[in-house]
């Protein structure tokens, strides 16, 4: 008698946190809608479903008759609904407190809905790091799915009997005790092979790999490495395995069946998904789907596990090997992820400081028959957790094959809720003005955060005394958030002119991880790549004034005659909550002068101000450049200059911000969109990032230096400039924010 083949299917869907509304409904109508209607025609499939948080969100407001239809599924027993953090983060990286209250609010929101006790877990991106079972089994969680190529490390110690591989596949049936602390959960192993082939290749081809795994079925003729030894009668009997060990799991997006390109022809009018369900139904004799939870009632785990940081192959190699290092390349990530880091950390303090309020509060508040101080903070740190919880949304961190940290709407939706959070969190804890030292990045070296009642401001001294923050609290909305033009991997294919059309035009689609197509002509043209942060107050001394393309183009590096450095400042943590303004001043020695930078916040009214001073340093040109996050129309098709600017104004009605810049003295103004070329869903994109304004001045126009190239303009500029030392030369720039 021929043992059963179970498969085990998981289908998650998600759209980020602040992505269009337009993509949430493309997504409905090309994907999750057909396949339930697929899903509905063939009550013998069971399987398993996910939907993010952010996603239910969506449809509770928009189409509540599709989660109707998914309750349906689950009352007649045929899908089990998968838990989550609730708007999808990557689990490993946010606190402890945090990943219970994601899940927890999953949970809650599962059973609330569909009455559903979820034990099952879509881990995000399948990140696992090894506390991951702790985490889990505190929040009720019993199993989850990573992917097969996490096992590798451990194949010396998993049942042969139940690996099987091929020259392009390695896959593990079964699922297997991993535990942490003396907290277990299961880990189901997710095959590549069937997440590469599901819906890339013909049903039948798929129906005869799982044929194979049957125990009266031979490996020899398709999976060369298995079947060799003539008295290996099958790779489960002769392990004495039960026979409903032999599952294979399959776990992947909703998304690929039919919102990636061309999938839906080929998924549904070319009726790929009905032949594959009607397939499973077909070979039931056989062939069994089930849930998870079902699984496991009946079948006990094959062995003990443990398993190193990791994520799918794919995920390892855009991350060189681990997910964190996101946060090393782009420095952009990182930010992100530590605001996060120190809003969750200020929601804790102001948690455990029992909500305590002044008395002056407290006689205000009950003068007006409010709440109690208590209860109102209490609605407040409520209302700052959900606001971190939906910044913790994964997409904007990472970037891949989807646009992930390149698409700035999801950057900035993720900075709004962060910003909300952080402001909400001050109101309940009495906080106002500040100026705090403290190591914002990470990187072992103390910034400078300052916060009003109306902004909050991050100072690099260590990295040229930069603004790499400056978030409104009203808007909210960061203005720096922004994106240096890096290398990418699949920039040389791009500039190797090896890319295809981004819509394939065979009748099977091509997969995602195999298509780079070009969403424009010319991309090559637009790579443009930068040396430094696109921060704030970033200053630069020149050999001369530059042309508008050299600066354009980032060429002008060579014409810097220092690189920025460090600046020494005074650590002051006070801050005076009284005072019109707080400063942090900075200096850093240059040729036996120096440099002065001065950030001033006004502690009542959005204004920030930046003076600037040269004392006993001569140079030829200086300037200060700034990158602003918002997207006024006037300056996205070209750049251009202004040769004696006096102010200059940004704005972007849609979020209802105007910056007005003072400029003393008058300077020779530059200005330019910020634009990446990076991949996406259906093929290479050239995004716009943010407005770069630089200002410059020639502070001792009357003295040229010789043009002898790079070195030796060096060379004399410093031969000069210990001849003739000169006085003091300062600039003054003010912006003022208006908030409409």
């Amino acid at each position: 008698m021929s043992a059963s083949v179970t498969l085990l299917m998981a289908i998650h869907c998600h759209q980020p946190v602040g992505n269009f509304g337009f993509v949430f409904e493309e997504a409905f109508a090309k994907a999750y809608d057909p396949f339930l209607h697929v899903l509905e025609r063939h009550p013998g499939v069971r399987l398993a479903l996910h939907y993010s948080g952010c996603l239910v969100d969506w449809l509770l407001e928009h189409r509540t008759v599709f989660l109707d239809r998914v309750r349906a599924l689950v009352n007649r027993g045929q899908v089990e609904l998968l838990a989550s953090g609730y708007y999808e983060p990557i689990l490993p990286v946010i606190p402890e407190s945090d990943r219970q209250g994601q899940i927890a609010k999953m949970r809650a929101m599962l059973r609330t809905r569909y009455r559903a006790n979820a034990e099952g877990f879509w881990l995000t991106e399948r990140v696992w790091e090894p506390d991951l079972p702790q985490t889990l089994a505190r929040a009720g969680i019993r199993y989850t799915m990573v992917d097969t190529n996490q096992f590798a490390a451990a194949k010396a110690w998993l049942p042969s009997a139940l690996q099987v591989s091929d020259e392009s596949f390695w896959d593990l049936l079964g699922c297997y005790v991993t535990e942490y602390a003396g907290h277990s959960i299961c880990l189901f192993p997710a095959s590549k092979r069937l997440r590469y082939w599901i819906p890339f290749q013909p049903v039948e081809q798929i129906i005869e790999f799982l044929r194979r795994l049957r125990t009266d079925e031979p490996f020899d003729d398709v999976l060369p490495g298995r079947g060799q030894d003539p008295l290996l009668e099958s790779p489960l009997t002769s392990a004495g395995i039960e026979p409903a060990s032999a599952a294979l799991t399959f776990a992947d997006d909703g998304e690929k069946f039919g919102l990636w390109p061309s999938t839906h022809h080929w998924v549904y009018e070319e009726g790929w998904l009905d032949q594959f369900f009607t397939a499973l139904e077909r070979e039931r004799g056989w062939l069994t789907t089930t849930t998870f939870h079902d699984y496991l009632e009946r079948a006990r785990p094959n062995g003990h596990v443990y398993l190193p940081s990791g994520s799918y192959d794919e995920m390892l190699e855009w991350s060189g090997g681990h997910f964190r290092n996101f946060f090393a390349k782009y420095p952009e990530a990182n930010a992100m992820h530590q605001k996060m880091l120190r809003v969750s950390h200020q929601l804790q303090e102001v948690s455990s400081s029992g909500f305590q309020v002044s008395s002056s509060q407290h006689r205000r508040v009950t003068s007006q028959r409010n709440p109690k101080p208590e209860t109102r903070n209490a609605k407040l740190l409520d209302q700052a957790r959900q606001e971190l919880y939906a910044g913790q949304c994964n997409c904007a961190y990472w970037h891949g094959i989807f646009g992930g940290l390149y698409l700035s709407h999801l950057r900035r939706a993720v900075y709004a809720h962060l910003i909300a959070a952080e402001a909400l969190a001050n109101q309940a804890g009495g906080e106002t003005v500040s100026l705090t030292a403290v190591d914002v990045d990470g990187d072992g070296r103390e910034e400078a955060s300052l916060k009003t009642a109306a902004m909050a401001l991050v100072i690099d001294p260590d990295e040229g005394g930069t603004v790499t923050e400056w978030s409104l609290y009203q808007s909210p909305i960061n203005l720096l958030d922004t994106l240096s033009r890096r290398p990418e991997a699949y920039h040389d294919k791009l500039k190797a002119k090896h890319v295809r059309a981004a819509v394939p035009t065979g009748r099977v689609p091509a997969s995602i991880h195999d298509l780079l197509g070009v969403k424009e002509p010319d991309l090559a043209a637009r790579l443009v790549y930068d040396d430094h942060r696109r921060s704030a107050f970033i200053d630069y001394a020149l050999e001369r004034m530059p042309a508008l393309q050299e600066v354009v183009a980032s060429t002008w590096g060579e014409q810097r005659l220092w690189s920025s450095g460090p600046y020494r400042w005074s650590r002051d943590r006070g801050g005076k909550k009284t005072a019109p303004s707080i400063s942090v001043p900075m200096e850093r020695e240059m040729g036996g002068g120096s440099v002065r930078k001065t950030i001033r916040v006004a502690t009542r009214r959005p204004v920030l101000e930046c003076l600037y001073e040269l004392e006993g340093v001569s140079v030829p040109v200086v300037g200060l450049e700034f990158n602003l996050s918002l997207r006024d129309e006037r300056y996205l098709g070209q750049a251009g200059e202004l040769p004696h600017a006096t102010e200059f104004i940004v704005e972007e009605p849609g979020v209802r911000v105007r910056l007005h810049l003072s400029i003393d003295p008058p300077a020779r103004l530059l200005h330019f969109p910020i634009e990446t070329v990076s991949e996406s869903e259906e093929g290479l994109e050239r995004t716009y990032q943010g407005l770069c304004v630089i200002c410059l001045w020639a502070p001792d126009p009357g003295r040229p230096f010789d043009d002898r190239g790079s070195g030796g303009v060096r060379r004399d500029w410093q031969a000069r400039h210990d001849r003739e030392r000169t006085g003091r030369w300062a600039s003054r720039l003010r912006w003022v924010v208006e908030v409409r």
